[in-house]
């Protein structure tokens, strides 16, 4: 792999995860340093991530990790509404009892998450990822898994994330909804209920960016 993928990668993934906050400077030598390379893959890699949203290149000050805007967020939910709606419709039709079976597995893991748990997030995060892959992958379109990890990559945050967490118990009744939906082959009740469930997630940063904008 060329090592400014790899420096993409890495910094995206310090940004997407919350160990690189909004406001916080990278600097082209440390990463050079880093990476053991000259500045020519550095400046690709930060280049990259400026055009998909990840930083901004400030003059004086160098590179920065950008802070999610509440209008990004909205936007880019509605198409997920949209994209991840249409996956679980178009799979319906594809998925096994199995698969059902494994979905309620899934789910059933997420409810036995501690919400006291030191990792409650982190382990959140991993099940629902695998949830709603599922969908994604069985749909039949090559390119939808693609899409909305590259979507849920901009807002999948930790800031963001850890704010699910009083509304854990809302989306796994979402989840079970879905299921049944699914088992009553009835793909499109089940495509809007993976609508309304991600409108949910909405509906919650909503109301952070809200009383964050009048505090």
């Amino acid at each position: 792999m060329p090592i400014h993928e790899n420096i993409y990668k890495a910094i995206r993934e310090k940004i997407v995860l919350g160990k690189l906050m909004p406001g916080e400077r990278i600097t082209e030598a440390e990463l050079a340093q880093k990476f053991s390379c000259s500045r020519s893959p550095v400046r690709e890699a930060l280049a990259r991530l400026e055009k998909e949203g990840y930083l901004e290149i400030l003059p004086r000050r160098g590179a920065v990790a950008t802070k999610i805007s509440p209008r990004e967020v909205s936007d880019y939910y509605a198409l997920l509404s949209v994209l991840e709606g249409k996956a679980v419709e178009w799979a319906a039709p594809r998925l096994k009892p199995e698969d059902l079976d494994r979905l309620e597995a899934i789910n059933q893991s997420m409810k036995n998450i501690s919400a006291d748990s030191g990792s409650a997030v982190e382990d959140w995060v991993e099940l629902n990822w695998a949830f709603h892959q599922m969908f994604r992958v069985g749909c039949g379109n090559l390119k939808m898994d693609w899409l909305v990890q590259e979507i849920r990559a901009r807002i999948t945050r930790s800031l963001y994330t850890s704010l699910m967490v009083p509304v854990f118990d809302d989306y796994i009744v979402d989840h079970a909804l879905i299921i049944q939906r699914l088992r009553e082959g009835d793909a499109a009740q089940a495509r809007q209920a993976m609508e309304m469930h991600i409108l949910r997630a909405q509906q919650v940063l909503d109301r952070f960016f809200s009383l964050n904008q009048h505090a």
